[in-house]
């Protein structure tokens, strides 16, 4: 059984740009993300996932500087450049997290690896710490699955695809006493995102990695620091994106359930909730 850690990346944000790219006390945003991705215990390789849109192409340094792998896909259909990528190096399954989230927990990565490796779910999430901390984990042929129903090519919104106890053995990692959960922000998007992150980075060493729960302990005890960006909110997928993927889904059941017997993936709906003290 091989298990990556795949980061997905790329350069075209609006709100702010080259995002991953900005300097962390010392390292990039990108090099953050990557530094705690060779930390997590039991995985077998890191992965930069990005796209073939030339502008992308200059995080191939990012990914040579750190000796990680690199794979460049489809520039809007996200499930399928992952899915092209475990298959290009030969993953069953991997933890995956976007670049914007330079502070995810280490801690719950490893919980989701040993899980997967226990009983091989189809999907696991990490829920009850801010947004941005919490991984996942995708079984590869369960991807293959998703990738043969979809219908549309863009999936940048794609984890009710696969979210789907209706269908996959699907389970939850829910971390019991964070002092903060999903209400909380610890993600890049905007500059005051930005301030907040580099702010907390700056209270450490530069070669430090910052362990989640010290840094939830650090704005525990500095509650102004969440001032800095508490005017955004994240954005989610409208009701009419999710009614859409529900309908489709939904109508090529049937579809999937003959492809995964082709590719010997056995279905078998079940939902479990994994309780953790962080």
């Amino acid at each position: 059984m091989k298990i990556g850690f795949f980061i997905t990346a790329r350069l075209k944000s609006s709100r702010l740009k080259q995002k991953i790219l900005l300097d962390l006390n010392g390292k990039s945003v990108l090099d953050r993300v990557i530094e705690r991705a060779k930390k997590v215990v039991g995985i077998d390789g890191v992965v930069l996932c990005t796209s073939t849109n030339p502008q992308d192409s200059v995080l191939f340094e990012n990914a040579l500087n750190n000796k990680i792998q690199f794979f460049a896909g489809s520039e809007d259909d996200v499930l399928n450049r992952l899915l092209a990528a475990a298959k290009h190096f030969g993953y069953d399954a991997f933890v995956s997290i976007t670049a914007d989230n330079p502070l995810f927990s280490i801690y719950t990565s490893n919980i989701l690896v040993d899980m997967y490796r226990k009983e091989q779910y189809d999907f696991i999430n990490t829920k009850g710490l801010p947004m941005g901390c919490g991984t996942y984990i995708l079984d590869v042929k369960a991807l293959e699955v998703v990738n043969h129903m979809k219908q549309q090519s863009d999936t940048e919104i794609w984890g009710p695809f696969i979210n789907r106890p209706d269908f996959f053995n699907v389970a939850d990692l829910m971390v019991k006493n964070s002092p903060y959960n999903e209400n909380i922000r610890i993600t890049l998007d905007y500059a005051e995102d930005y301030l907040l992150i580099k702010n907390i980075y700056n209270r450490y060493k530069s070669n430090d990695i910052p362990d989640l729960s010290d840094v939830l302990h650090l704005l525990q005890t500095n509650p102004e620091l969440l001032e800095i960006n508490k005017m955004h909110q994240q954005l989610m997928p409208s009701k009419e994106q999710l009614n859409l993927i529900d309908e489709q889904f939904n109508k090529n059941k049937e579809k999937g359930l003959i492809f995964a017997g082709t590719i010997n993936k056995k279905i078998a709906p079940n939902y479990t909730n994994h309780k953790v003290v962080f």
